[in-house]
């Protein structure tokens, strides 16, 4: 998954990287992120593995 950074007209846009790669588990994909934070720690939410056979999973922030 990677992050990118656009205006408020979307007359900018800014990449700025991968922020998530797939690790083995994940089985080559990883989809729909959802955030959220708990005590200051950072949290994604996704869905990984293939379609109509996928995985809920979370990350945490380094």
């Amino acid at each position: 998954m990677r992050i990118t950074e656009v205006g408020n007209a979307f007359d900018r846009e800014t990449h700025l990287g991968v922020f998530h790669s797939p690790i083995p588990s994940d089985n080559g994909r990883v989809a729909a992120p959802s955030f959220g934070t708990q005590d200051g720690v950072e949290y994604m939410f996704y869905e990984a593995g293939p379609r109509l056979n996928a995985r809920i999973c979370i990350a945490r922030a380094v």
